[in-house]
């Protein structure tokens, strides 16, 4: 008699149990870098530290130098380093927006090539992103009308919905400072807050997306012992460009989409399988903020 061959057989226990641990301990190594990491900034960004250096450097330049003499330069500039960092960042932080001004080059340009800057800083995942850029400028002799002359905003932001709302060219639209009494008034500070909201809310939700995708483990390898069959969850991803919309798929073949508002609450759900909707998990799914999806989800698979 032929022995069976079913994976269930072939399968190796203590080989799965041994990838977990192993993963287990990755995960540990990489939390205890990135402590390590917040720990030693920490340390030298203290005033206590600069202190202690500036002090031991003014003792031994008095002192004659000896081969156990400790060099406290490295440090030092190091030390400098990092607050010149924790500056930037907490000025960052604060800031979010600064306007800042730029001169074309170009002898042609308009109003002289004067052009007014916006810098916008995002954070996403513990980490500031590479700043966005709005310039603009005057393009109508004696008005005061702004325009967006360039930017680095990407497509999926809806930046030209928002230069209509709040930065109007068309007739009857005057500029910032005019008392003029009309509907169209441009209004640079709304604009340059609505356009970072939005900008922040995009980089949230796709944030949550790869958080929960890293929550059920979609980014490992199948082909490893034993996750194979711990998967659930077999994919989810941002169903459109801005990523208001999220894509759900089972590994029983149920496909989901969930529709996520500006606050990001999970407004509407939609699950699909081969004996209809799954009514329960709907339910489940829109109990809350797109952040708690996965444990709502995990309710019910455990």
């Amino acid at each position: 008699m032929i022995p069976s061959t079913d994976d269930s057989i072939l399968e190796d226990p203590i080989g799965a149990q041994l990838d977990n641990e192993i993963s287990s301990l990755q995960d540990q190594i990489a939390a205890l870098k990135a402590q390590r990491s917040i720990q030693a900034s920490t340390i030298l960004s203290s005033q206590s530290t600069r202190s202690t250096l500036n002090r031991l450097r003014a003792s031994q330049k008095q002192s004659k130098p000896s081969p156990t003499t400790t060099d406290t330069t490295p440090l030092l500039s190091t030390s400098t380093a990092q607050l010149s960092h924790n500056r930037e960042n907490l000025y960052r932080l604060c800031a979010g927006i600064t306007t800042f001004r730029i001169q074309d080059p170009d002898p042609n340009a308009v109003d002289e090539g004067k052009v007014l800057g916006l810098r916008i800083d995002v954070a996403s995942t513990g980490k500031y992103l590479r700043p966005y850029y709005v310039m603009l400028n005057k393009p109508f002799p004696k008005s005061e009308l702004l325009r967006v002359h360039r930017h680095t905003i990407p497509p999926c932001i809806p930046l030209s919905s928002l230069v209509d709302r709040y930065l109007p060219n068309g007739k009857g639209s005057v500029s910032i400072g005019s008392k003029e009494p009309v509907a169209r008034k441009q209004d640079l500070c709304r604009f340059a807050r609505g356009l970072r909201k939005e900008v922040v809310g995009y980089h949230n939700r796709v944030g949550v997306i790869k958080n929960l995708r890293k929550e059920f483990k979609l980014d490992e390898k199948v082909s490893r012992k034993g996750k194979g069959r711990e998967r659930v969850i077999a994919d989810i991803s941002a169903a459109d460009a801005e990523a208001k919309q999220i894509r759900i798929e089972w590994v029983d073949g149920r496909i989901g989409r969930c529709v996520v508002g500006e606050d990001g609450e999970v407004r509407k759900c939609v699950i699909i399988g081969e004996e209809g909707r799954d009514f329960e998990t709907e339910r489940r799914v829109t109990r809350g903020r797109m952040e708690g999806i996965g444990e709502r989800l995990r309710e019910g698979i455990y």
